[in-house]
């Protein structure tokens, strides 16, 4: 054993003092960190969801200027267009039509009706949402009205007859807090999809422990199998088994350096509340460890396979990048797992980086407390089994020939 950590002290040492690692490990990373979070910023809570709802305002009047108020304490994310602008776009979604003399109408005591119309590509959800959140608003806005209690006009009279202290008590009315307030939370099993840091900051650490780990790991120790070094190796005390032990240790090393390297500086920067950076690992390091090395047992183990089969140092520098993106990308890395079709999320479950995400996940974004790593530890170990007795078989042959 003592032979095999001198191995894998050995390869470490080589791999870290490297200039290049500064970049890799450590500016590389925060910058996707960064990217990736902003990108898919956290959206909270359902009460924080807003619904799309471009608004053809024909009227102008200071009634119609008061409903749009009201539309926007709806949650709507209200864009407003004139009769004109509206004849020269394409609605995607839905629009709502406020008519002419919307505001007339109302101050002399007629109907005036708001309509709702949706597009044949929008979604059915956010259609239904939108009619909803529409009546509340004019619920709201009828309720206003009757608060309000203004002197309605007669035939002949126009807005511009109505005293403007009336119109500024009327839209104070629209624009105040509301007396009662609705907390929403997710019910039942339902929880929310990872977003913003949450899911960059661990998805940066998972893919970049595999990109190091299978580019740079699996490169040099195809450039030793190319060039003798292992077949020398075996010619010492040490046996063609703990080469590859030390191998693979080595490569579990420095998946552990580049993940330590990242949750110190990402729990720093989150400390200090740089670019509103919120994602603590500490307060979860008794689920953290033992993930931590599962996962990276199971990609050491992949990189020592990946190595026994690439026959040239350009095979791995390119066949080990591939391999890598496509872990990430496809093991919930870049997004969350829960937005992709259910054929990829299925075809994820072979992939170490899906199940790290799902730990990373369980642990931290959840809250479900160190326990709830154990399905992931359990498979990300199995997976570095099997991979290792690959690796191990495909090492054996000319590289290791005594």
């Amino acid at each position: 054993m003592k032979s095999m950590l001198h191995v894998a002290l050995h390869d470490l040492r080589l791999q870290v003092v490297d200039r290049a690692a500064i970049f890799f490990m450590l500016i590389m990373p925060l910058g996707f960190v960064l990217f990736f979070g902003t990108v898919f910023r956290d959206g909270g809570g359902p009460e924080s969801v807003t619904v799309l709802l471009p608004v053809v305002n024909e009227d102008g009047g200071f009634l119609s200027l008061a409903l749009l108020e009201q539309l926007r304490s709806e949650s709507f994310d209200v864009d407003v267009y004139s009769a004109a602008e509206a004849d020269t776009t394409t609605f995607d979604t839905r629009v709502a039509r406020v008519p002419p003399k919307f505001s007339l109408d109302i101050m002399q005591g007629k109907q005036a009706k708001v309509s709702l119309n949706s597009q044949a590509n929008s979604s059915m959800t956010y259609d239904t949402a939108a009619a909803v959140k529409l009546h509340q608003a004019q619920v709201r806005f009828l309720g206003n009205l009757v608060r309000w209690n203004p002197t309605m006009l007669t035939e002949g009279q126009t807005i511009d007859q109505i005293d403007p202290v009336e119109k500024g008590r009327f839209l104070a009315m629209v624009t105040e807090e509301p007396n009662v307030t609705v907390q929403s939370t997710y019910a039942g099993t339902g929880r929310p999809v990872p977003s913003g840091m949450g899911q960059s900051i661990p998805g940066m650490l998972t893919m970049f422990v595999v990109m190091t780990v299978l580019i740079g790991g699996s490169e040099a120790i195809t450039k030793e199998k190319t060039m003798g070094t292992l077949r020398r190796l075996v010619t010492t005390v040490l046996s063609p088994m703990e080469v590859v032990g030390g191998k693979l240790i080595g490569l579990m090393f420095l998946g552990l350096v580049q993940a330590a390297i990242l949750v110190v500086i990402t729990e720093g920067l989150s400390r200090g509340n740089v670019m509103g950076m919120d994602f603590l690992w500490s307060p979860h390091m008794v689920g953290l460890v033992p993930l931590l090395v599962a996962y990276t047992f199971a990609v050491g183990s992949l990189g020592i396979l990946l190595s026994g089969l690439f026959r040239t140092t350009q095979q791995a520098e390119s066949l080990a990048w591939l391999v890598g993106m496509v872990l990430s990308g496809l093991g919930g890395c870049w997004w969350p797992l829960e937005m992709m079709p259910g054929t990829v999320r299925m075809v994820a479950n072979f992939f170490p980086t899906a199940w790290a995400m799902k730990g990373f996940h369980e642990l931290i974004t959840f809250g479900s407390g160190p326990m709830s790593v154990l399905p992931a530890v359990a498979v990300l170990t199995l997976m570095g089994v099997i991979f290792a007795l690959l690796g191990a078989r495909a090492m054996k042959g000319p590289a290791l020939a005594n």
